[in-house]
């Protein structure tokens, strides 16, 4: 059998679109990743003119590159594909200056095989839930004033990812514009003309998903985040919403904190995050 590992090409868009479809190892589609099939770091594995694997890492304006696209044939056993597809991509992400690979490794079909390949567990991540339409009066103790985003906002919204967020967690101008299209509520807080805060979701009936609270570090423990998550949480159920989910670290006790005022509580669904060094 004769198998070649290779860049992926725009002609194998609907190969990978069939790939995803009948794989039983794979990630949910979270990313755009017809974007990238000229990108170098789309790489395939194709067995008699068929393609049995993918596997995409994108950096994403950050040091630290996500799994994005991870899918294979039954065919394939993961190991044998993990030897296949890594050596090319951290190649080529050390080519790109890109510092660290990151996995989230859902449904944990990989990790079992990441520990040997050079990968830690680096977080564990919870999703919580609330159908509680518990609202908070809050006095807006800090004086500062929540408005809708704008494409304006941008620029600020990634210095305060910077700042409030390890490099695992920012976002590129890019994924914010698509974020800030398709969402379904996405508040900034102001303070002195300066953005402090902001909070982002997305709601397909009948779920509202909170995508994130981001507070400064000078404004965090004040109770900002409080006051964005009650805004967000007030669409929502305007919006017709039965339940609100939202996912977390597990070690983030802050956020936790602030989750349970509201009514959140886990579901007993984890997905371990991988990183290596690249």
């Amino acid at each position: 059998m004769s198998i070649k590992v290779r860049q992926a090409r725009p002609g194998d868009k609907f190969d990978i679109q069939a790939l995803l479809r009948r794989a039983a190892y794979k990630l949910p589609p979270l990313w755009r990743w017809q974007e990238h099939l000229c990108d170098g770091l789309f790489v395939v594995i194709e067995c008699q003119n068929l393609v049995v694997g993918g596997f995409l890492a994108w950096p994403d304006a950050s040091p630290i590159a996500w799994v994005r696209v991870a899918a294979l044939d039954d065919g394939l056993a993961v190991a044998d594909w993990l030897d296949l597809v890594l050596p090319a991509t951290l190649q080529k992400l050390r080519q790109k200056g890109v510092q660290k690979l990151a996995w989230m490794d859902y449904n944990g079909w990989a990790g079992p095989h990441l520990p040997a390949r050079g990968f830690r567990r680096f977080k564990v991540i919870t999703t919580l839930e609330t159908t509680q339409h518990v609202l908070i009066e809050l006095e807006n103790a800090l004086d500062v004033h929540l408005r809708p985003a704008s494409m304006q906002d941008i620029p600020m919204i990634i210095r305060l990812d910077r700042a409030a967020f390890s490099p695992h967690w920012w976002y590129s101008a890019s994924t914010l514009r698509r974020r800030y299209d398709v969402t379904s509520h996405f508040v900034v807080a102001e303070k002195a003309d300066i953005l402090v805060g902001y909070v982002e979701g997305e709601t397909h009936m009948p779920r509202s998903h909170l995508n994130r609270i981001a507070v400064h570090p000078d404004c965090q423990g004040l109770g900002l985040g409080k006051l964005l998550l009650n805004d967000a949480m007030q669409a929502f159920w305007r919006q017709g919403s039965e339940y609100v989910t939202v996912n977390t670290q597990i070690d983030n006790h802050r956020a936790l904190r602030l989750y349970r005022q509201f009514g959140f509580e886990s579901i007993d669904d984890t997905v371990t995050a991988w990183e290596r060094c690249c």
